[in-house]
Parts: structure tokens; sequence; C-alpha cells
């Protein structure tokens, strides 16, 4: 039954899918990583939980379907594309999570019959069969089993945090058992999590982990820069057309060069984008700001809002032939994680640690500007997001 779920195309397909969300140029070790080995990882998670627990097979099949197929419908470069699909009006809708509001709106391509990978048409319903709707809500965080793959800290965020340290390299030598172990500690009561007290130093460890892991993936002035790049690349193939909700089904390669083939014409800008992602030539960073106004974000994030700021900041900087590229991370609980629980001794809510809650902004130029225009660039960017409410 495993093997079979992992022969699936529509698993397949994802050996060619990053874990990370772009291609990284100095953080390599992440960059590299594939969600099919995560997707293995969770599995191997989930199977750990389902012998601990005692969970019969009728159940634990659902579970593991759940863990197999719960990144099914990651786009290229994941979250990057994802973020920008659901932000945007495109012809349908696009819900990253939810498999059956995929299948039912058809998304996986433009016909539905069509959705396929190497030829191989995707298979996941009939293999499934009556079991596709509740396996289905499992991804979806519902029900009894729900929090487990989809929760403040289930197996997939637990995988995906200790995976990507430990190929970085920035976890100590016996951190590889933190994921094992919270795995088989984690028990579930009317959708809650619960641990016993013994596990506290293990949730602990494994929040330090994600401070650390990320605090490297969003600062690193390269990550920012990429980030920036490929939304924008991203944000304008979807205002030119050359992409569309079915585009998830593509793998990174191939949407790299879906986008250097069709955007010609007007849509140019995007072509150069994404050949200078594949060459290295990354923006250079003028300001990286971080700042406590979350209410700004939504705002600030839209393409007309970016680009009217790009275009104001070049006004008010005086600078010529240097295009500026700004970009915002909403860090709401990225860094830093709050874990809640109930413990199995006393039966009382416990919460460890704290969500980080801060808004990252960057400023980027396509090519290294002289002192004078860097310093006014970055004193106009400072000031126009303080009159956008984006506070120091």
């Amino acid at each position: 039954f495993e093997f079979g779920l992992l022969r699936l195309s529509e698993v397949q397909r994802l050996r060619y899918v990053r874990m990370c969300n772009i291609n990284s140029l100095l953080v390599a070790g992440a960059s590299e990583i594939s969600r099919f080995e995560h997707t293995i990882g969770v599995l191997h998670l989930t199977k750990r939980w389902c012998d601990a627990h005692g969970i019969a097979r009728s159940i634990a099949r659902d579970i593991i379907a759940a863990a197999v197929l719960h990144d099914m419908q990651t786009g290229p470069f994941g979250h990057s594309m994802q973020y920008v699909l659901e932000d945007n009006e495109i012809d349908t809708s696009f819900v990253h999570e939810d498999l059956s509001h995929g299948w039912r709106s058809t998304y996986h391509q433009e016909i539905l019959a069509g959705a396929s990978f190497a030829g191989k048409s995707f298979s996941a319903r009939e293999y499934l069969g009556s079991s596709w709707e509740s396996v289905a809500k499992i991804i979806r965080g519902e029900g009894v089993y729900g929090p487990l793959i989809a929760g403040t800290m289930d197996l997939d965020n637990i995988d995906n945090v200790v995976r990507l340290a430990f190929h970085v390299g920035i976890t100590d030598k016996d951190d590889h058992t933190v994921a094992t172990r919270l795995a088989e500690q984690i028990s579930l009561n009317n959708g809650n999590i619960v641990l016993p007290e013994s596990a506290v130093p293990v949730v602990e460890r494994w929040q330090s982990i994600r401070r650390r892991l990320y605090e490297l993936l969003l600062l690193d002035w390269a990550e920012f820069s990429a980030k920036a790049m490929l939304t924008r690349a991203i944000e304008r193939a979807a205002a030119y057309q050359l992409i569309g909700a079915d585009s998830w089904v593509r793998t990174d390669a191939e949407f790299l060069e879906h986008l250097e083939r069709s955007a010609i014409g007007e849509a140019q800008e995007v072509r150069d984008l994404v050949r200078r992602l594949r060459c290295a030539d990354l923006y250079e960073p003028i300001l990286l700001a971080s700042s406590p106004s979350l209410e700004a974000y939504a705002a600030l994030n839209s393409i007309e809002s970016k680009q009217e700021l790009e275009s104001a900041l070049v006004r008010s900087a005086g600078v010529r032939g240097v295009k500026v590229l700004t970009h915002f991370i909403l860090d709401k609980g990225k860094t830093e994680r709050e874990v809640s629980f109930f413990s199995e001794e006393s039966g009382a809510e416990r919460t460890i640690g704290r969500s980080s809650r801060q808004l990252l902004c960057g400023l980027f130029a396509s090519t290294p500007p002289p002192e004078a225009e860097r310093t006014a660039l970055s004193q106009a960017y400072s000031e126009l997001l303080r009159e956008r409410g984006v506070v120091d």
C-alpha cells in the first residue's frame, strides 16, 4: 500500500520539486532537498506514531496516505508560487492543502483528464477509492487525526525543520533524534496535542533548531534577493497570463523553462529575471530592515503597491539607470513558533516559546549603485515606508 502511494505520478513529481522555496545560491544544503525526500520523512514519522499508539491498520492507512499526499499539490518552488496564486486574481482558485477542492475546481490542469507527470496520469483518487475524502480531510487538518498533518507542531513541520537544518549543517550530533522522539510522544485528544512533561526539553530543542534555520533562510541577503526576484517573475507572469492555477503541476525546471520560453514581447522582464536567477546574477541588497508593523503587509505586498513604491523611490532618490525591487516577508510564527499543548500528567494547557511577529522589508537594485545613490535609496526607502505606516 505504501509503495503504491509513493509510485503515484503526483508523488513522483515531487522528486523534482525543491523543499526550499527558491533555488538557494548560498544555502545550497537547503535547496537541494526534494519534496519527495521530505514526504518519505513524514511517512516514517507517521508510521512511528501509529506504532507507538497502537492505531488499527484500517485507520493507519488513511493517516499514512495523508502523510504521503500532503504535499501532492505543492507547485514549483513551493510557497513562492503558492502565495502569488492565492493572492492574485486568476481564472480558478488555488488551495494548496485541499485535495477535494482541487479535484472539483479542476486546477490540476485546464482539462482534468490531462493531469499527469511524465506521461502518467494522476491517480491518487482511484488508488484510494472510498478513502479519498477521509484522507483529504486529514490533510486539511480536520477531524481526529488532522492535527498530526496540519497543526501548530505537526509531523510535517517537525520533519521539515529537522531535515532542512540537518542538510544546512546547523544541527548538533544528537538533534537527529528530535523528530522521532516528538513523533512518538505526541498524543491527540479532541483535536488537541497532548505531551508528557518529559517532552518539554525536546519541544524547546525543536524550537531552537527552527529559530536558527529560519533566521538563516529569511535574513540572508542572497535568500532575500532571490525570493524578491522569483516572486516578481511569478507575479508578472500571472499578470501576462503566462501562468494560471493549473501551473502548479510543473516541476521547478519545467516552470523556469516555461517562463523563459513564453515570456516574449512585453513580458520580456519575466525572462530577464529568470535568466538572472539561473546565473546567480542577483539584485544588489540596498537595505534589509524589520518592523513590528504587521498590519502594513497586506497593503504593501500587492504587486501594484510595490511597483508604485519603486517608482516613488527612484524619483525621490534621483537615481537613473538602476532598477529597484522591493519585497516584503510576513514573519508571523516563522523564525519563532509558539507551541501549545496539554500536559499528559496535569491536563492543563501549556505554552512554550513565543511566535515571531515582524515585517521584513527588503530593497534591492539591479546593479551596484555608487555609494551616494545607495545612501539616497536607503534613506528614501525608510521615509516612504514610514509614510505607509511602517514604524522603525
